[in-house]
């Protein structure tokens, strides 16, 4: 079977979207009395900056709100768009509050939605972002980089919780990128 040249873009959106679907499955495996688990509670537990409870559910909701702000930046900017962190306390609130796993794949697929939409011209258009320059299609590089990150944190904390996660590379017949 040949495999058909794509786009980066193409590529792009096969790949984070499998990676999403890998974090999906995490959580889902997540025993929900071990959402808010902290294998270690003090300052060394730290999975960047804006994360101050950090547990399973919590990397998660930050995750989907990241990418919700992330790509709503990237899909309405015009060339030198400053890409502000995406920081959305109601909307964080509302998956703490709901059914977080349904509402982050609304949010992820709404999010696809946007991306597939976008142009070859668009995703060359320059962008800052916490004073470092991308082309928009190098910024979602670092979206799905920032997925992978947290992906590894979430898996931590399940294997120090004796929960199974997943295996990694153990990939479902899907579409190839």
């Amino acid at each position: 079977m040949a495999i058909m040249p794509m786009t980066e873009k193409d590529r792009f959106l096969i790949l984070f979207d499998r990676l999403f679907d890998f974090v999906e499955t995490y959580i889902k495996k997540t025993p929900e009395d071990k959402y808010d688990w902290k294998p270690v509670e003090g300052p060394g537990v730290s999975f960047g900056d804006r994360l101050e409870d950090v547990t399973i559910k919590s990397l998660y909701i930050h995750l989907v709100t990241s990418e919700d702000g992330f790509v709503r930046s990237i899909t309405e900017m015009e060339d030198d768009w400053e890409i502000p962190i995406p920081i959305n306390k109601e909307l964080s609130q509302k998956l703490d509050q709901g059914d977080f796993i349904s509402l982050g794949r609304e949010l992820h697929e709404v999010s696809m939605q946007r991306l597939m939409g976008l142009t070859a011209e668009e995703l060359s258009n320059s962008v800052m972002f916490q004073g470092c320059e991308y082309t928009a299609m190098g910024f979602l590089w670092v979206l799905y980089g920032h997925y992978a990150y947290h992906l590894g944190n979430i898996d931590i904390y399940m294997r120090q919780g004796n929960m199974d996660p997943t295996a990694f590379f153990n990939f479902p017949k899907t579409e190839m990128a």
